[in-house]
């Protein structure tokens, strides 16, 4: 084997001591691929998607019940069972608690990014 079939045969080594990528190139490509998974959030909900999802707050409320709660946060839907914790109507938000009973977290999540609610 000559000189001449090597430089012939050698295929893409020239290039293989450079494939590698950088921590920064695999944290874009990451974010990249999240970002791809985004979806909008959903358009107004009709007045009977609205009574539905209040009558279940309510009884959730009122009676202490566990909901499966879907909302929009990031770009993404959410699915979270939770309790109905305070329902504030003048700034159109609900407060809900979720985790374990020693040590529950409260937060508020908006109306308008709300998608559904179900009993479980």
């Amino acid at each position: 084997m000559g000189k001449e079939d090597l430089y012939i045969n050698r295929g893409n080594l020239t290039w293989e001591e450079k494939r590698m990528m950088l921590p920064e190139h695999k944290q874009a490509w990451i974010e990249m691929q999240k970002d791809e998974n985004k979806v909008e959030l959903h358009g107004e909900l009709d007045d009977d998607q609205w009574r539905a999802i209040g009558k279940v707050v309510m009884d959730a409320l009122n009676h202490t019940l566990v909901v499966r709660l879907t909302y929009w946060q990031d770009g993404y839907y959410i699915d979270k069972d939770c309790y109905i914790y305070k329902v504030d109507e003048l700034n159109k938000r609900v407060r809900i608690e979720y985790g374990p009973s020693d040590d529950s977290t409260r937060e508020w999540i908006d109306m308008r990014v709300i998608y559904d609610v179900q009993r479980i």
